[in-house]
């Protein structure tokens, strides 16, 4: 398989959330052939597991799942059912030796547990932090649920992982929800919201404490039984994020030839999975400011250097215009 798949390729197994999300409705008496309907999902491959699943269908889905379960707390129920996933890929994580195995097991292994995000991480300041963006064009609401299931699936594996209580900050880049009492009761009171980018935040000690539940042999069998398995890299928009976030100069056309294709070629495909470059372009290069003027503590002009800005009135124009704040504003916060 190529170095990243398209949205309508067959990859992804039953099992994990597309099987927690049929448990849960079922649980709540939704019938079975409602949720799958325009999924593309049918009853027997549910039962097959030689089957195999693209990012869309599990997206419609979730779509699917989201507007018949009709509460407030369905994506962090469906969160939370994710630590049960049986999957080699998942005992990987769970029989990890600590936390920072666990990490990279999740980097490793992310297409297949959780497709419809990435991340970037860094170590800072005693802090890890974990920057998330989609990986797919997804609409404001759903990718606000995305959040909700996988935010609640990351707390649950590290309390399972940790031997004491784990200090997790969860930072959001939306305006604070009604049902904010669903993300202190499975996310715990250091949730925040309106700010300039999506991130989850540790102390660095927490990597190397032992795992309670760690097993070196169920942690071997699960890499034996992952093997064989052909591991998918990245989707496409991850792709394309990753690229621009490397090449802040870069446009579409330079772009397009990275991916060898061209440009009109390019912009479809954009297109198709419900992005515009322009909107790329911009999440990266404040994905990038953020890190050099927090982070790295780096002065505006070597940012706005960095990022081809030679004019700084412009990248202070533009920062506000992605963040909401000026670069001055962000790091007095």
């Amino acid at each position: 398989m190529h170095m990243f798949v398209s949205q309508d390729d067959k990859y992804l197994s039953a099992q994990g959330l597309i099987t927690s999300a049929v448990e849960l409705a079922q649980s709540r008496n939704i019938n079975l052939h409602k949720l799958l309907r325009g999924t593309g999902i049918f009853e027997q491959d549910l039962l097959n597991f030689q089957h195999t699943f693209s990012v869309s269908q599990q997206v419609r889905l979730l779509a699917q799942f989201k507007l018949l379960m009709k509460s407030t707390d369905s994506g962090f129920l469906l969160g939370s059912q994710l630590i049960n996933d049986t999957r080699a890929e998942a005992q990987a994580l769970k029989y990890s030796d600590n936390l920072a195995q666990v990490l990279k097991q999740l980097s490793l292994l992310r297409m297949q547990l959780a497709p419809l995000l990435f991340s970037q991480t860094y170590i800072k300041n005693d802090n890890v932090y974990i920057y998330i963006q989609p990986a797919h064009g997804l609409d404001e609401s759903l990718y606000h649920y995305v959040l909700e299931i996988y935010s609640t699936a990351f707390y649950s594996l590290l309390k399972r992982v940790s031997e004491s209580y784990p200090h997790c900050q969860f930072d959001f880049a939306f305006k604070r929800p009604r049902h904010i009492q669903e993300y202190e009761q499975n996310l715990g009171l250091k949730v925040s919201f309106d700010k300039p980018c999506t991130r989850w935040v540790l102390n660095k000690t927490m990597l190397r404490a032992k795992n309670p539940h760690a097993s070196q042999l169920r942690f071997m069998q699960a890499q034996s039984q992952l093997h064989n398995k052909n591991v998918v890299s990245m989707t496409f928009i991850e792709a394309v994020c990753r690229y621009l976030y490397s090449h802040p100069s870069a446009n579409l056309e330079c772009t397009a030839k990275h991916f060898a294709m061209s440009s009109a070629t390019f912009k479809r495909r954009l297109k198709l999975n419900g992005v515009r470059f322009s909107a790329l372009i911009d999440e990266q290069n404040k994905h990038k400011a953020i890190y050099l003027l927090t982070l790295c503590a780096k002065h505006n002009e070597q940012v706005a250097e960095h990022l081809a800005f030679y004019d700084i009135p412009n990248f202070r124009r533009a920062f506000k215009r992605w963040t909401g704040l000026t670069p001055n504003q962000l790091k007095a916060q």
